[in-house]
């Protein structure tokens, strides 16, 4: 599936290889590594560089895409395309550390506010 078809398949678990690497997993058996580590982080994903609030991800079942307490999130196309074209090895898989789904809902208000650098929000993030 590429950029402008449809309907992207159903993103089922996503799971955290460590760094900015995340395991993606969808329904038609499509999976693959979104690999983060090389982009350029500015807006809201520039908190983001932070590994810990990086790890802090969540499956978003309603949007097919993953999402951060920054407000942050991926186009579904997006992801599917990473997926597609960077396939997990053996030595990815038994990186995994914690699957989105086994996440909490969201950050403990203290850690985000730290991560952010006070308490400046999301939408305050230069874009």
């Amino acid at each position: 599936m590429a950029w402008g078809d449809p309907v992207t398949p159903d993103l089922v678990r996503a799971t955290w290889l460590g760094g900015h690497r995340i395991h993606l997993e969808f329904k038609d058996g499509c999976s693959g590594i979104l690999d983060m580590g090389n982009r350029r982080w500015r807006g809201v994903f520039e908190p983001l560089r932070d590994v810990a609030l990086f790890r802090q991800f969540r499956l978003e079942r309603e949007w097919n895409t993953i999402s951060w307490p920054t407000g942050a999130d991926l186009a579904p196309e997006f992801l599917y395309e990473q997926a597609s074209n960077n396939p997990a090895t053996e030595v990815d898989l038994g990186r995994g550390h914690a699957s989105a789904e086994e996440a909490p809902e969201r950050a403990d208000d203290a850690s985000l506010a730290a991560a952010l650098g006070g308490t400046r929000s999301a939408s305050d993030a230069e874009s």
